[in-house]
């Protein structure tokens, strides 16, 4: 049997605090679904979430028009994931990614067929450095999650996607 294939996919990007606050709330359904930080802390409020956006967009350092505040990553799998075993390693994808430089917030999601973590990173490191998301980062943090998954139990493949849209008869 074919393991499953991980999805790690960046959905957008916040540009403004307004979008960081939408954000923020929209992942963790105005409060409703636990908002978990890089330091393991837990939102459970609208009012919590509210204030992290604002904290998020306080301080952005030097930048240009048009900077990125957050990026937004989607990792999923396919119906039938262990959902504990999801979020751990989800948590352990973004902290070995990000959690040296980088604040983020994460959620689980299983109302949708196929269960998945919404991530939102701050670009801001803590050095004062910007994220900088090169071309063939999303494949190489597939194959990260894939591996983390491997550890917490999960059989999971890390395609590259020009293989897995020819797999589906996309074209480009």
């Amino acid at each position: 049997m074919d393991k499953p294939e991980v999805v790690v996919r960046i959905v957008s990007n916040a540009y403004d605090a307004d979008q960081v606050e939408s954000d923020l709330l929209r992942i963790s359904k105005n409060g409703a679904v636990e908002l978990e930080d890089e330091s393991g802390q837990f939102s459970f409020t609208e009012d919590m979430v509210r204030d992290l956006a604002k904290d998020w967009s306080r301080f952005q350092g030097r930048q240009r028009k048009n900077s990125r505040y957050t990026t937004n990553i989607v990792l999923s799998m396919p119906a039938g994931t262990d959902l504990q075993a999801l979020k751990r390693a989800s948590q352990a994808f973004a902290k070995r990614q990000f959690g040296q430089n980088y604040q983020y917030a994460m959620a689980l999601h299983t109302d949708t067929d196929n269960p998945h973590v919404q991530l939102t990173v701050r670009n801001l490191g803590n050095d004062g450095r910007r994220l900088h998301v090169a071309k063939g980062d999303p494949q190489k943090w597939r194959e990260v999650f894939a591996a983390e998954l491997e550890r917490c139990g999960v059989e999971a493949k890390a395609t590259l996607k020009a293989i897995r849209r020819r797999k589906d008869g996309e074209s480009g």
